[in-house]
C-alpha cells in the first residue's frame, strides 16, 4: 500500500474562477495527455488535494472560467492604466522600468538572459517609489509584502488552515505559482507552528528578485525553508515575464552555504508563458512533481 500523499496549491495574483473551477482547471491541465505524456492524474493515483484560495480578498465576483486564460490582456490593461496614471511625473527610467516589468516582449528584446547569468534582481531605487509602482501594477503582491490591512496574516492563516487538515501521516506537497510561491515560502519560514512538509515546488516564481526577498524571513546562505524536510523544484520558463527577472532560485536559497534548489527549465509557448495551466502541462514538471509524490511510475 503506497504512503497517503496529499498536494496543497497556492494560486497566484489577479482574479481568478471560483475555488472549484480553478481546481478543476488546474488538476484536468495536470492530468491531461500532451505530447506523449500521459498525464499525472492525481486522484487516480491516490494523490489527495486542495486549493489555499484567497482571490476572494481582492475580487468581489470570481473571473468565468472561460475568460481565465486571457492574461495578456490584463497584462497589457495593467501596463495601460499605470502608464497613464504617471505618465505626467515620470521619468525615462521610470517609463522604462514599467515597459519592462510588464511587457515580456520588450524586456526580452532589451536584457536577455539563459541559464548562465544571474538576471536582474535588484531594480536599483529607493523602496519608496517601488512601493508605489508595486501599489499600481500588482496590488495583492504589494498588500501582501506589506502586510496592508492584515492581508498577509488572513492568508497565512489560511495556508495553516490547509495544512492542519492534513493527517500527519500523509505525505505533503506544496505546489505554489507566482504570487503563491512566495506566499508558501514565508508560511515555511515565518511561521514556527507550521507543519513540516516533504516537497516543495514553486512556478514562475518572483521570489529571485531582492525587492521580493527584502520582506521576507530570508538570508542568502540559509534561505532554505526548516520546515521543508524533502526536495524545493522550482520550474520555470526564461520567458516567463514574472520569473524573468531572476528565474533560478538555488544561488538565492541555499541550505548551509550550498546550493540546493532543483531549478527546472520548462519551455512553455505562446506570448504569455506565466500561465499556471500550460506549466502543468510540462513534461519536466510532472516528472518532478510525480518524484515530489513518490508516484514515480504514474
Amino acid at each position: 500500500m503506497p504512503q497517503p500523499v496529499h498536494v496543497t496549491f497556492i494560486h497566484g495574483l489577479a482574479n481568478k474562477p471560483a475555488p472549484n473551477e480553478l481546481a478543476r482547471i488546474w488538476l484536468s491541465a495536470l492530468a491531461a495527455p500532451v505530447n506523449g505524456d500521459q498525464g499525472f492524474d492525481l486522484g487516480a493515483v491516490g494523490v489527495s488535494s486542495s486549493f489555499v484560495y484567497w482571490a476572494d480578498l481582492f475580487y468581489d465576483t470570481p473571473v468565468p472560467a472561460s475568460e481565465y486564460e486571457a492574461a495578456p490582456n490584463r497584462a497589457e490593461k495593467l501596463k495601460t492604466t499605470v502608464l497613464q496614471e504617471i505618465s505626467t511625473q515620470a521619468t525615462e527610467w521610470q517609463e522604462d522600468l514599467l515597459m519592462r516589468l510588464t511587457d515580456g516582449k520588450r524586456a526580452l528584446e532589451d536584457a536577455p538572459i539563459d541559464d548562465t547569468t544571474d538576471g536582474y534582481e535588484r531594480i536599483p531605487i529607493p523602496w519608496f517609489i517601488k512601493e508605489r509602482l508595486m501599489e499600481h501594477f500588482v496590488k495583492e503582491a504589494h498588500d501582501y509584502l506589506f502586510n496592508t490591512n492584515g492581508i498577509r496574516e488572513i492568508i497565512r492563516q489560511r495556508v495553516l488552515d490547509d495544512f492542519a487538515r492534513v493527517p500527519s501521516e500523509t505525505r505533503h506537497v506544496l505546489v505554489g505559482h507566482s504570487q503563491g510561491t512566495f506566499i508558501g515560502y514565508d508560511v515555511l519560514t515565518s511561521i514556527p507552528e507550521c507543519k513540516k512538509i516533504a516537497g516543495f515546488m514553486t512556478l514562475g516564481s518572483p521570489l529571485g528578485m531582492d525587492e521580493v526577498q527584502d520582506k521576507l524571513t530570508w538570508s542568502r546562505d540559509n534561505g532554505f525553508p526548516t520546515k521543508l524536510i524533502g526536495d524545493w523544484v522550482n520550474v520555470y520558463d526564461p520567458f516567463d515575464v514574472v520569473a524573468r527577472l531572476d528565474p533560478v532560485l538555488a544561488n538565492d536559497f541555499r541550505k548551509d552555504g550550498v546550493e540546493t534548489v532543483i531549478d527546472t527549465k520548462e519551455e512553455n509557448w505562446g506570448t504569455w508563458r506565466h500561465s499556471a495551466t500550460k506549466y502543468f502541462k510540462g513534461p519536466l514538471l510532472r516528472k518532478h512533481l510525480r518524484i515530489l509524490c513518490g508516484r514515480e511510475g504514474a
